[in-house]
Formats: structure tokens, sequence, C-alpha cells
């Protein structure tokens, strides 16, 4: 009896982390799959020399999924020689990803519909000037942007420099770029 009242109350204790760490590692998994992705379609824009660009879809499951004007939870990268950051019949696709796990809400900055990539390697503009390069994209889920331990926030941030370098971000109090909450976005 001694035995499981001790098993009861280290599992009574142990869940709430549990809880915590599937919760981190949904956020962690979901931007660094989007991280993999946007540093591959760098590599493949140098290697083919030409545009690759990620856009946000309604649905990447379907065999050939296309661009919508949509947050960064399901997504597809494709050979896109036009620049034009819309997949059309006969671009193909080289990756696609999502949808992000139940809970976890994806935001990018205010008219960044795409990522796209010169074959320099560069992060360029699209040829429809309309269309603003995604560069900020965060993953957050229902904890927001609070510092959780230190200055790290639960939400997962994606940046993208002019020069194509990506990371992920955590921070909320640096002030820097890498500061989440400098970006703008407002997290369930």
């Amino acid at each position: 009896m001694v035995t499981l009242s001790v098993a009861a109350i280290i599992l009574g204790l142990a869940a709430p982390s549990f809880d915590e760490f599937r919760r981190n590692n949904r956020l962690t998994s979901t931007a660094n799959d989007l991280l993999t992705a946007i540093q591959m379609a760098r590599t493949e824009a140098i290697k083919q020399q030409q545009s690759v660009s990620i856009c946000p879809t309604a649905d990447a499951t379907v065999a050939t999924p296309d661009c919508a004007n949509a947050e960064f939870s399901s997504w597809v990268m494709f050979l896109d020689p036009n620049n034009n950051c819309v997949r059309e019949a006969g671009e193909t696709v080289l990756k696609k990803g999502g949808p992000a796990p139940t809970g976890v809400v994806s935001k990018r900055n205010a008219g960044g519909l795409c990522i796209s990539f010169a074959p320099t390697g560069f992060l360029q503009p699209q040829a429809v000037t309309t269309v603003v390069p995604a560069t900020n994209i965060l993953y957050c889920d229902s904890r927001g942007l609070a510092p959780i331990a230190g200055t790290q926030s639960a939400g997962r941030g994606v940046y993208i420099t002019n020069t194509g370098r990506s990371r992920v971000a955590r921070e909320t109090s640096g002030g820097g770029i890498d500061d989440l909450s400098t970006w703008g976005f407002v997290c369930p």
C-alpha cells in the first residue's frame, strides 16, 4: 500500500511537467520543420540556379498543394522559375509540411505571403510587388509569449534575414531581433 501511495505521489508531480514537455516539444518540432524547409529551399535555389519558394497552403496532404493566403500551419516548397510565389501546374513540389499539431497557432509578418530564395541564396522580393517576403513566422500556443524560463518564451519564432540565413528564436526581453515581443504578434 505504501509503494502504491509513493507511486501515486510521484505520478501526480510528474504529470504536469510531462504536459509542459509535450507542449514545448510540439512548438519546437513545428518551428524546426519550417526552419529545415527554409534551409533546404535556400540550398536548392543555389544548387538548381533558380528561384525556390515556400508558401502557406490550405492543405499540404494533397498530392499537388496550392498556395493560399493563410498562416504557415501548412506549407509547400516548390521550384518557382517565374518568381511569383504561386505554385502553378508544372512547378515541381520539393517538400510539404503540416498541418501544425492541435493547439499550435501560426502567425506571420504583415503581408508576408511567401518565402522565396534567389539563385544566389539571398531572400528575394517576388515579381508581384504586392507580395512581401515572410521574414518573421511565429508558432505559439495558449501560453502566449510570456517568459516561462528566465527570458525564454513558450513561443518559437522563425526569423529569416535578407541574406537568406534563418534561425529559431525564443527570447522575449532582449530587445533585439530575437525578442519575439518586438515582432508585433498577438498570441492567444
